[in-house]
């Protein structure tokens, strides 16, 4: 986990980062921000959340972001064909667009497929993840039914340093990083590329779209970071991000895409008083498509949003904090497919409570979103928690959201359905947790009702709203250092399931497993370290909840084993084992998944 970050995590300045963190027990707590919007140590934000640093991902030495979460609490995937294959990741069951993506805080993804390509995103080019669970729709508004996933990229006054990656599949990674500046001015860019043959997406036999040929991916992607401390009161932050990818697939209408995303924006901090932050964040991100039968062009999705957030932190008291904004949002469609609308704009306030008195806490959030195509839509979240001791801290609360429909559900021809209506959701929850030793545990109760949830009608082959969906749930984590062994557990019960009261009662929702876990067991032996990571997921089902048993994918798990050699404090050699029991197993119908694998990485970095 990771210790506290520096005061730019989200462009915070030093004076309220300090002023925030002052009444902390001690500065070696995991600080986050997506939670709250504001920096709250972990122990202070009341959702289950999740942190991946630095530290973690090199640990892992995971090839991409989908195999960096796979299995942790409430996590799961479906991936249609391995590296760089369309991917789509499911949150405590939720639909795989009821997930808002931040990176430095700007939302990615397609507002035509409503997905973010977490698969295109390069984990070397990536300082921290933050994964809350549960409904944040009255901080952030539509999409985040399951919860926000935001990813830091790579920045500050860092030394020069590289990456270099070989194995199997014919894959090669190359990577470099580096910054400069002073106190008042810095930057940093990063640049990462990276190949591979990959394997055959799908299963030839079984389908006329599937050819026995393996099928590739390339990525490279660049970041950049500039800030400067302009005055005493003032300060300021730019990014940009540009990820390339080139993919190829099985397919009888196209069967290759070039595709592109990009953030650009720019952060003002101004301290308006000694308890008043106001901060400006605009911005514009772009998701591109564009396929391909052969060399022969065939169709473009792109998705530009424009964005401007303004949010001011004011302390109230000792702990007492209010956080205020307007969040202002428009989405165009470019595409040659023939939408009926082909922009919208969402306007939007919030405002949270956040109180610590003693032992006790509380957060009370609320907003307001005006949404072009579908009017306003209130949301509101509650929780409260309270400490007994270092080892236990119970926390309950109650949130509703909503979620848009896409322009795929709403407008794509033959499939979208523009009396949709925007899907709802209350969600209950209680939990708790500790420390004990030199580890802690979490665990969460939750229960989460989505009214109008938006599925794929079996027979006519279009996006209906189903009146009801519940999915609840328990979640329990754990981790543990025993001398120079780090042990790290999770696991998910869940029941994501129809609820409306028809002949599809109780049948799962497509894709979703009821079980899910992991355990990762690290040691270190000086020089050397060791590692393992295995994840099991259960059965599921890829077809609509009509006919529940028609498709069947069957449980699996699969072991990662990796090693490294530090061979002095600035070069480190790396072995991965990816599935090395040759596991033969399906996240989608018919699509393949990657068997054993074996990958080589050299690091440096200068001190």
């Amino acid at each position: 986990m990771l210790v506290l970050p520096a005061a730019c995590l989200l462009g915070t300045s030093p004076a309220l980062y300090a002023q925030q963190t002052q009444n902390k027990e001690t500065q070696h707590e995991t600080v986050v921000v997506t939670a709250n919007r504001v920096a709250r140590t972990v122990d202070e934000t009341l959702a289950p959340v999740s942190v991946l640093t630095r530290q973690d991902i090199e640990r892992l030495q995971a090839q991409s972001l989908p195999d960096l979460l796979r299995g942790l609490p409430g996590v799961s995937f479906a991936n249609n064909g391995g590296p760089g294959k369309a991917t789509s990741l499911f949150l405590r069951g939720t639909n795989s667009d009821h997930v808002l993506v931040l990176v430095d805080g700007f939302k990615i993804g397609s507002a035509t497929s409503g997905g973010a390509s977490l698969q295109d995103i390069p984990v070397d080019q990536i300082e921290r993840i933050e994964i809350v669970r549960g409904p944040r729709a009255s901080l952030y508004g539509s999409d985040a039914i399951g919860g926000v996933i935001q990813i830091f990229t790579r920045k500050g006054q860092q030394a020069p340093g590289f990456a270099l990656t070989s194995g199997s599949r014919h894959t090669f990674g190359a990577s470099a990083q580096g910054g400069f500046g002073s106190k008042d001015l810095w930057a940093s860019a990063g640049v990462k590329t990276d190949t591979t043959r990959g394997i055959n997406v799908c299963q030839g036999t079984t389908s006329a779209s599937c050819s026995p040929d393996r099928d590739g991916y390339a990525n490279t992607a660049f970041n950049l970071h500039a800030g400067a401390h302009l005055t005493d009161k003032l300060d300021a932050e730019l990014i940009a991000l540009q990820i390339d990818n080139h993919n190829e697939f099985d397919g009888s209408s196209q069967d290759n895409a070039d595709g592109r995303q990009q953030v650009f924006g720019g952060t003002f901090n101004y301290q308006a008083l000694d308890r008043w932050l106001s901060s400006l964040r605009i911005g514009q991100t772009t998701d591109d498509s564009r396929n391909y039968l052969g060399e022969r062009y065939k169709s473009r999705f792109t998705t530009r949003r424009d964005s401007l957030n303004w949010q001011n932190d004011i302390e109230l008291a000792a702990g007492h904090q209010l956080v205020a904004g307007v969040d202002l949002t428009r989405e165009k469609i470019l595409s040659t497919t023939n939408y009926a609308v082909r922009s919208r704009t969402n306007n939007a306030v919030f405002l949270q409570y956040l109180a610590d008195i003693g032992a006790f806490s509380a957060q009370l959030s609320g907003r307001r979103d005006n949404n072009e195509q579908f009017g306003s839509h209130n949301t509101g979240g509650l929780a409260t928690g309270y400490t007994f001791s270092k080892w236990l801290r119970l926390t309950a609360s109650y949130a509703t959201a909503f979620k848009a429909p896409t322009f795929n559900q709403l407008y794509f021809p033959s499939y979208g359905t523009a009396t949709l209506q925007p899907e709802k959701s209350r969600n209950r929850e209680i939990g708790a947790g500790g420390a004990v030793g030199n580890g802690k545990w979490q665990l969460s109760v939750f229960d989460n009702h989505i009214n109008q949830l938006i599925v794929t009608d079996p027979v006519s082959f279009t996006a209906v709203n189903l009146s009801s969906a519940r999915i609840h749930g328990i979640e329990l984590s754990a981790e543990q250092q025993f001398g120079q062994t780090r042990v790290a557990a999770s696991t998910t019960l869940q029941n994501p399931k129809d609820h409306s009261g028809s002949n599809t009662e109780g049948n799962l929702l497509v894709r979703r497993a009821r079980q899910m876990a992991r355990v990762d067991v690290d040691h270190d032996l000086g020089a050397w370290s060791v590692g393992s990571s295995w994840n099991g997921v259960g059965k599921r089902y890829d077809n609509d909840t009509s006919a529940n048993t028609i498709v069947h994918l069957g449980g699996y798990s699969t072991w990662d084993l990796r090693t490294e050699y530090r061979i002095d404090k600035s070069w480190r050699v790396q072995l991965r084992g990816e599935n090395v029991f040759n596991k033969r197993y399906e996240t989608a119908y018919l699509y393949n998944q990657t068997g054993a694998g074996v990958f080589v990485t050299l690091r440096y970095q200068a001190l």
